[in-house]
């Protein structure tokens, strides 16, 4: 299995070289590669197409804005205003598409695991990178119990007989309503978690241990060498 900072860093990569593209022969390149990406994890695509869908809602608003300030702060023609925002909105969605894709493949791994398991072997006493892996492991167990939390408010709505399919302002007052509870309950949680890991001795090794550490091996280095290789080439095949 490959390990989770080498996919993070070949995503992350990969949407770098994207933006900093600026062709179309580029783009057709970045497009193949994303279609590959897609094919080799099939069982994603459904899934990541989904998180895609809300980006065409603010298609049309996009594209109107581009134009708009265009014609206002440029002198460009109606074609080159027209291709330029092709241009542009097709990166961005190729973008959206390509980190949809890693959300979707870095469920199935634990990157903060990763990134310990390599910060315990340096065996440095750093309490404030300690607790900086802490808040983000907790915030990451956090969001899905606070998304479960309100769904079940809205299925209990639903059982209670109270109309969720009303108009946009009634949702928003609802929310509204509802919203600072949750973060009241959720802030209560994260205080009586905080007393817990203090109790069981949270800050008296440094750096602590890891449970099921995830090790950086020689191969993952030289897929690593040959990421950085691989875009590189590919940088100066599209500039060309």
């Amino acid at each position: 299995m490959v390990n989770p900072i080498v996919t993070f860093i070949f995503f992350i990569s990969l949407s770098f070289s994207i933006i900093l593209c600026s062709s179309w022969i580029g783009f057709g390149i970045y497009l193949y590669i994303c279609c590959a990406l897609l094919l080799f994890n099939s069982k994603y695509i459904k899934s990541a197409i989904k998180q895609v869908k809300p980006f065409f809602l603010f298609l049309p608003l996009f594209i109107s804005l581009y134009i708009l300030i265009s014609f206002l702060f440029t002198d460009t023609t109606w074609e080159a205003v027209l291709s330029e925002a092709g241009y542009a909105i097709s990166k961005l969605l190729l973008l959206v598409i390509i980190m949809s894709l890693y959300l979707e493949v870095s469920r199935q791994q634990n990157l903060i695991s990763a990134l310990r398991s390599i910060w315990s072997k340096l065996n440095l006493n750093w309490r404030w990178v300690e607790d900086l892996f802490i808040f983000l492991e907790l915030s990451l167990r956090f969001y899905p119990t606070f998304q479960q939390e309100w769904q079940s408010i809205n299925l209990s709505k639903q059982a209670l007989g109270i109309d969720i399919s009303a108009s946009k302002w009634k949702k928003i007052k609802s929310t509204a309503n509802d919203l600072p509870g949750m973060i009241l309950q959720s802030y209560r949680k994260a205080e009586n978690t905080a007393t817990i890991m203090l109790q069981r001795g949270y800050g008296n090794q440094i750096p602590r241990g890891v449970a099921n550490p995830i090790f950086f091996r020689f191969s993952d280095f030289t897929l690593l060498i040959l990421i950085f290789i691989g875009h590189s080439l590919l940088k100066q095949y599209v500039t060309l």
